[in-house]
């Protein structure tokens, strides 16, 4: 076997993420206290995961200042592509020096992924204290009487609103791969609307989009297909249910991903012997200052801590957590949009070997690091299959150990590149 060829492209500005910043990142999510990371149980599964490998976290240079500063709303761009892209532009890593502008795969051979894998596992409903009965066996405590052997409040499974596609060749050799979190009471059954409907969305966009339109004519596609949703479900059926969309679109040695709301992608790479992970997509959470000054502008507001909730002005409604989705047509009145942020990658073979899509169930239970490391180990065989399984069930593990009250929906696709 030839040596790999030491990594080259985009600088990276990189830090260590540990664990314990990945679940207070994602404190929201659960109900009762998070345990120190020193806490003997975690403590423990975490040295189990962590092989005896390097492992750095990158993004892109001035990333962090990008979140920190929030990004740019489509109505400011100037660059005549609707979706959020040009703010994106002075990053490392894009396709042209210009930026996104001009994407296109035209022109692009077919290209043969090495493996594709996805698992998903149905998250579990905070515990409820059971309904009193009269006991058929007593016991006596100065407290009162008691039933020998009751047992304490326990979960009960939910139903599973993530959803996953997989389109090798979808149209004109280009392969797609999403992952859809749905919310909300119908959040299911938006969740499996898309992934029926979204394909012929977007190869119609695919179909139209030439040189300098195809960012414009899948951001059309989002939207025609949130409008026929809230046509063919109606407004009650969608008023406080969606699901956000993380798309993952290859030809040849090019990725274009498509990020609506916290669904995430996580690139693995390796440089100098050392593994990295690097986020491709941008958490759209209502707290991002860009985010936040949309939501406003159409009379919502933000409130609550972490990621931040969007409301009508002075009102308890809708209270969504992400800022960008299908469906939720409530918030659609309060600046939540459907929208994609769109970001170019062209894949480095030295480099870039394994693609991660997953719903937040992953990235707030073990993080981008650890999501990779898993994938690491599956990295000879090419088992996607095992590595996506790997990856939820360790996630689940995480949960179960310091969640006090809901365990999210837990989905991953991994691809070998």
């Amino acid at each position: 076997e030839e040596p790999r060829k030491p990594c080259v492209g985009g600088t990276m500005m990189v830090f260590r993420v540990s664990l314990a910043l990945c679940l207070l990142a994602g404190a929201d999510a659960f109900t009762g206290t998070i345990p120190s990371i020193a806490s003997p149980k975690l403590r423990a599964h975490v040295a189990a995961r962590r092989a005896p490998v390097s492992i750095k976290m990158g993004f892109f240079d001035n990333f962090q200042k990008a979140v920190a500063d929030g990004l740019k709303s489509p109505a400011s761009q100037d660059s005549g592509i609707v979706g959020d892209t040009s703010d994106l532009d002075e990053y490392q890593g894009y396709i042209l020096p210009g930026g996104m502008r001009e994407f296109t795969f035209d022109g692009k051979e077919i290209r043969e992924l090495a493996s594709v894998g996805q698992w998903s596992m149905a998250g579990q409903n905070a515990p409820k204290e059971p309904a009193f009965e009269a006991p058929r066996q007593q016991g006596w405590s100065p407290f009162g009487v008691f039933q020998k052997g009751a047992a304490g409040p326990s979960r009960t499974d939910k139903e599973n609103q993530d959803g996953t596609l997989v389109k090798p060749y979808m149209y004109d050799g280009v392969s797609t791969f999403c992952i859809f979190d749905g919310h909300g009471e119908n959040g299911r059954r938006v969740s499996e609307w898309c992934e029926k409907n979204m394909p012929t969305y977007l190869s119609n966009a695919i179909a139209e989009g030439r040189q300098g339109q195809l960012l414009n004519r899948i951001t059309d596609a989002y939207r025609a297909a949130d409008q026929a949703l809230l046509q063919e479900f109606g407004y009650a059926a969608v008023e406080d249910s969606g699901t956000t969309m993380a798309a993952v679109m290859n030809k040849g040695d090019l990725l274009l991903i498509a990020g609506l709301g916290d669904s995430r992608v996580v690139l693995g790479l390796e440089e100098e012997g050392v593994l990295g992970a690097q986020a491709v997509t941008l958490d759209q959470s209502p707290s991002v200052a860009a985010e936040r000054k949309r939501i406003e502008a159409a009379g919502g507001e933000v409130r609550g801590q972490g990621v931040g909730r969007v409301y009508a002005a002075g009102q308890k409604f809708p209270g969504l957590a992400v800022s960008r989705a299908f469906g939720d047509a409530d918030g659609k009145k309060y600046g939540v949009t459907v929208d994609p942020q769109f970001i170019g990658w062209k894949i480095r073979p030295e480099c870039d070997w394994c693609v991660i899509a997953a719903s937040d169930g992953v990235w707030n239970a073990i993080g981008n690091e650890n999501a990779v490391e898993i994938c690491s180990r599956y990295r000879d065989t090419r088992d996607a299959q095992n590595a996506a399984r790997e990856i939820v069930e360790t996630s689940r593990k995480v949960w179960e150990g310091v969640a006090k009250g809901r365990i999210d929906d837990i989905t991953a696709v991994v691809i070998y590149l």
